[in-house]
């Protein structure tokens, strides 16, 4: 079986790029294809393939795909369009079984042990979320994005909109609501280590899965702090229990939203993860060293504190809204 994640890239890499690279690199069993316009001085392992594509270039391709005038002003707006990947660059992926797409700011672990082709095979969609997802590689799917769902055109009216509506996980109908509209196999893995974005702390956040009719899964955060590492391949997650770590092994890591400062060199085989550096991993006693970051993050808390303060900003414009509209009426 072949199995290719498709990754159209365009700004700057991560300054933590060539870990990623290294973390595939790991993983021979399955390949990547980058289309970006910033090589840059990048070492890429055989199963990563660099195509050398304009932004431009990149939006008339997408263009020539549909019979209607797309909004794909911004790259930020290909996170709804990932589910057209398999059909927008159906040329480059014939020789594939699976496609899929994936995010940059994450480290793999050794995914045939979480995602083994075996099991794969049995699917037509793994994963729900945009940070990491494959697909079967046929006509039949790689247009499921196009179907009605309700009466609704839905890829219509995200495509024309220059507004992100999360397409690619559970916001309003997405990906996920018509695939399981339309009877098909569906593995909702979750294996993975998803850094909740909005803590100094590093704690697992995991996504409810809606039911059919929900429109959005609610996030749930785990409570324990948590520390991450790469070891010879393979990825674990930390947790805190009773002053003490306990790991345990994940599929990936994903530095959702972080900026990271990268304190190993690039060819690092072991690498441990901590609020908010890569820093070597030297053995595994690191409880006494980082039980007390821990504490002080708990204590002074500026991630939380500051999605808080947006929270609370939000809440009182929105309430405050209508009353705002009726005295502006009066006027």
């Amino acid at each position: 079986m072949k199995v290719i994640f498709i990754i159209p890239y365009y700004g700057e890499f991560p300054n933590y790029f060539n870990l990623f690279l290294k973390t595939c690199g790991n993983n021979l069993g399955y390949e990547w294809l980058i289309f970006s316009e910033n090589n840059g001085k990048y070492s890429y392992p055989d199963n990563v393939h660099y195509v050398e594509m304009t932004w431009q270039e990149l939006r008339s391709l997408f263009q020539s795909k549909f019979d209607f005038e797309i909004s794909l002003d911004s790259p930020y707006k290909l996170c709804d369009f990932k589910p057209t990947y398999g059909y927008v660059f159906e040329r480059y992926i014939k020789d594939y079984d699976y496609w899929g797409y994936c995010d940059v700011d994450l480290l793999f672990g050794d995914l045939d042990v979480f995602i083994p082709f075996e099991k794969i095979s049995k699917f037509d969609k793994v994963g729900h979320l945009g940070h990491m997802t494959l697909c079967r590689n046929n006509t039949e799917i790689n247009r499921l994005f196009m179907s009605e769902f309700n009466g609704v055109l839905r890829y219509r009216e995200v495509f024309m909109s220059n507004q992100a509506f999360i397409f690619d996980e559970w916001n309003g109908i997405s990906i996920n609501h018509i695939f399981l509209d339309k009877k098909k196999k569906v593995w909702m893995f979750a294996d993975f280590f998803d850094i909740y974005p909005y803590d100094d702390n590093f704690k697992r956040v995991v996504r409810k899965i809606p039911e059919r009719n929900e429109t959005y899964g609610k996030d749930v955060i785990e409570n324990k702090p948590s520390y991450a590492s790469i070891e010879k391949g393979k990825a674990y997650q930390w947790q805190l229990e009773d002053e003490r770590w306990v790991k345990k092994e994940v599929a990936y890591v994903h530095f959702q939203k972080r900026a990271m400062q990268v304190l190993v060199e690039k060819s690092a085989d072991n690498i441990f993860c901590i609020p908010d550096q890569f820093v070597p991993l030297e053995g595994e006693d690191i409880s006494k060293q980082y039980v007390k970051k821990v504490r002080l993050h708990c204590f002074f808390n500026k991630k939380k504190l500051k999605w808080k303060k947006k929270q609370i900003t939000y809440w009182i414009i929105e309430k405050s809204s209508p009353i705002r509209q009726l005295f502006r009426c009066k006027q």
